[in-house]
């Protein structure tokens, strides 16, 4: 059993990846849980997805439970900490979309802030906008953060079944780039973990 909150904006492929570890749950016969919840109705609106993958009865994630935090933005994964366990690991996309709410009021965005909370919890850094400018679409940031996702362990999914959970939520145009940045973003610096039981 895991469970995962994604935190981002609009437009960063986020409720693509949810459905993806979602499918590669139900392709190895484990049950899978998905709920949503959307800011403003468009790019640049706050998106957090939670996924549930085992025995759950519900799909939200109670405070202080989720055992991995996929970070699509610094700052919407800082907003969202009170859902991640002590033991907790942060995936995050070093990311920084100033959102409407700060470039409105002309204020700066609170890095500090944000560094010193997500100081409190195992964080990797995954450098997934990178990956995709190397690969040259910007688009597929969100496969090169399932790989890290699935590189640390902690999904108990195999390599097969996201793969396959990649083709079945993509056009078949997409399928190599898509799988390119997923293989790119498996290697994450040195990091050990025990699997979720």
């Amino acid at each position: 059993m895991v469970s995962l909150v994604l935190a981002g904006v609009g437009g960063q492929g986020i409720i693509t990846v949810a459905n993806i570890v979602g499918k590669a749950a139900l392709i190895e016969g484990k049950n899978a849980l998905m709920t949503e919840l959307h800011g403003m109705a468009q790019r640049g609106g706050k998106i957090v997805v939670e996924v549930r993958i085992g025995d759950y009865k519900s799909a939200i994630i109670p405070a202080r439970s989720a055992d991995i935090m996929l970070a699509f933005e610094e700052l919407e994964g800082a907003r969202n900490l009170s859902k991640l366990k002590e033991s907790g690991v942060i995936l995050l996309n070093r990311r920084m979309i100033h959102p409407v709410s700060l470039t409105m009021k002309i204020q700066d965005y609170p890095e500090r802030i944000i560094a010193e909370a997500l100081s409190k919890y195992k964080t990797i850094n995954v450098e997934a906008d990178q990956i995709a400018m190397n690969l040259g679409n910007r688009r597929v940031a969100n496969t090169a953060m399932v790989g890290a996702t699935f590189s640390t362990g902690l999904l108990n999914l195999r390599e097969e079944s996201l793969i396959t959970a990649i083709k079945e939520s993509l056009p078949e145009k997409h399928w190599d780039i898509n799988t390119k940045a997923f293989e790119q973003g498996k290697i994450l610096p040195a990091f050990e973990t025990a699997k979720v039981a």
